[in-house]
């Protein structure tokens, strides 16, 4: 899906949980305060024209989101483009003030009605279809696995993969307690928070880079000040991209939840901000053992309230970096580097300061590695590491014909499976067993444009694309094939073949050298001759039967797949 924002690391700060508030701002709501953790948000959405007042000069933060204002905002934030044609829902009017961003919203295939006749305009969005349509608007990319949000059960099956694409990403910090809510409904506050982080959230800056010396090769020290472990496991990414050496900054009285809590007055940070001579935090130790050998110096901290936490100038002032290169980095929900790196420079009086990044509270290895990547610090030679397991893939193309557990036609119940209450393709669950007991990744083949959930239109398209042996566009790709070794693909059999769009995606990716599994759901008919098709289709990979369940057994196939995922290990 082309659009002019697709190239910005979308970033998705739904709470601040346990951080410090920003920059202070005027927004002009008589119920937004200025030093609200969403002051700047509410700013920024109504600068840009994504959300307004409700009236009398009030924004409402607390109010509720419903599913068509969504669906607008996003289509503000695309420009509004031109559209054509009318949406297929009956509870929807045309020449309303969402009729546009609907009907662009439902043919980009962002935001599915909750039924095939029914959008629910009206209804509140909930946090896991926030997750679910951002995670589509950035072209489903697969989820990476880690921890799981104590609520983890009640978040539906459609939505698990965008949640943890969000979470690891960075993109999620979820609620107290390490709870998600994923039905829970998004405020004005949250939803104007989710666009300024989605949309402002740029590719890293590459820092102007020191002259390497040609002997030594240069030495790295990754030190950092970290409150609740956020900055920590930054630095400790770092740490590992560059085989650095670390230093904890350790205040001499640690910080308590309690001492953190910035919303609680008379808290010890709320004191401290508010009386300057309490920042001189003693340390517990700010002498590094062989400082003088360190030619480049990370500086990690969280942000608070807009500058770098004071716990980090202790160490600063301590310290002579000169002769050093200095890389300020930080962390936090919402808030941007800021000044934190000029000022410690400032305090520093010493050393050659670049320009630093910004992280989000809970960001990925992946994304750290790269920005370490991008500075070019050619650091020592690690030794190698050990070797690993190969990762895999999950592919799948699916298309449920509806999203509505009651009252299915014969058609409808064909296409899908209920699980725990959710609607899901019978291919799209069996990929989704596949996926989390191999550990593996997961992407989903979808058209750029959506097929009709409408049974006999949707058979009379694929026949018509069968019959011209047809290759419908894909929308999204997958980033890097070259970092899967096992490829599960899985597909309906569609009157004996593989839905075209499978035809379009081997013709896309090379998969010399790979290992493909193939899996299928069906109506009798097995796999066909589609492993054949496959194995013609990609002559240089290697092509191993696969599992193919019935659409009438699969409700209940759970432990077959999982057992054959793992007789596969």
């Amino acid at each position: 899906m082309k659009k002019r924002f697709l190239s910005i690391l979308f970033a998705l700060a739904l709470l601040l949980n346990a951080m410090i508030p920003a920059y202070a701002v005027s927004t002009g709501f008589s119920d937004v305060a200025s030093d609200a953790w969403y002051a700047q948000a509410v700013t920024y959405v109504q600068e840009n024209g994504l959300m307004s007042g409700v009236g009398a000069g009030r924004f409402d933060p607390n109010g509720t989101t419903s599913r068509a204002m969504f669906a607008t905002v996003l289509y503000r934030a695309a420009g509004s483009p031109a559209v054509s044609g009318s949406d297929t829902f009956a509870d929807t009017q045309e020449g309303t003030w969402y009729s546009g961003g609907v009907l662009w919203a439902s043919q980009q295939g962002l935001v599915n009605g909750v039924s095939a006749t029914r959008f629910a305009p009206n209804d509140p969005v909930s946090r896991e279809q926030i997750a679910t349509i951002l995670w589509r608007h950035a072209g489903s990319p697969s989820g990476q696995g880690g921890q799981d949000f104590a609520d983890e059960g009640d978040i539906a099956t459609y939505a698990s993969t965008a949640v943890d694409w969000a979470r690891g990403n960075g993109i999620v910090n979820g609620k107290p307690g390490n709870r998600f809510d994923p039905k829970g409904n998004a405020t004005r506050a949250e939803v104007a928070t989710i666009l300024q982080n989605y949309l402002t959230m740029s590719t890293p800056d590459v820092p102007d880079t020191p002259d390497t010396p040609e002997e030594p090769e240069p030495s790295v020290l990754v030190v950092y000040f970290s409150a609740s472990g956020s900055t920590q496991r930054v630095g400790g990414y770092i740490a590992e991209a560059l085989n650095a050496d670390t230093f904890a900054i350790t205040p001499a009285q640690p910080y308590t939840s309690e001492d953190l809590n910035w919303t609680t007055p008379g808290s010890r940070v709320n004191r401290e901000h508010d009386d300057e001579s309490l920042r001189n935090i003693e340390l517990t130790s700010t002498t590094v053992s062989n400082w003088d050998s360190y030619d480049t110096v990370f500086i990690g901290y969280p942000i608070w309230w807009g500058i770098a936490a004071w716990p980090t100038d202790s160490f600063v002032k301590a310290n002579d970096f000169t002769g050093k290169t200095v890389i300020p980095f930080c962390t936090s929900s919402s808030s941007g580097l800021g000044q934190s790196g000029t000022l410690l420079a400032e305090l520093a009086g010493t050393g050659n300061w670049q320009t630093g990044q910004r992280f989000s509270s809970g960001a990925s290895e992946s994304t750290v590695t790269d920005w370490v990547k991008s500075l070019d610090l050619n650091p020592a030679p690690a030794d190698p590491p050990p070797a690993q397991e190969g990762r895999s893939l999950v592919v799948y193309f699916s298309q449920p014909e509806t999203t509505d557990p009651n009252n299915m036609t014969t058609e409808e119940d064909n296409s899908t499976v209920v699980i725990n209450g959710q609607v899901l393709g019978n291919t799209q669950y069996m990929a989704q067993v596949i996926q989390e007991t191999a550990g593996a990744d997961l992407f989903r083949i979808e058209p750029q444009t959506p097929y009709p959930t409408d049974h006999t239109t949707l058979v009379a398209q694929a026949r018509t694309e069968q019959g011209n042996n047809a290759r419908p566009a894909i929308k999204g790709s997958i980033s890097s094939l070259s970092d899967y070794d096992t490829i599960y693909i899985g597909y309906p059999n569609w009157w004996g073949d593989m839905p075209m769009i499978l035809y379009t995606f081997f013709e896309t990716y090379d998969f010399s050298g790979k290992t493909i599994i193939p899996f299928n759901t069906h109506g009798g008919s097995g796999f066909s001759n589609t492993i054949s098709t496959i194995k013609g289709l990609e002559p240089n990979a290697a092509v191993k039967d696969g599992l193919s369940i019935s659409r009438n057994s699969i409700q209940n196939a759970r432990q077959e797949i999982v057992d054959w995922v793992n007789s596969l290990k």
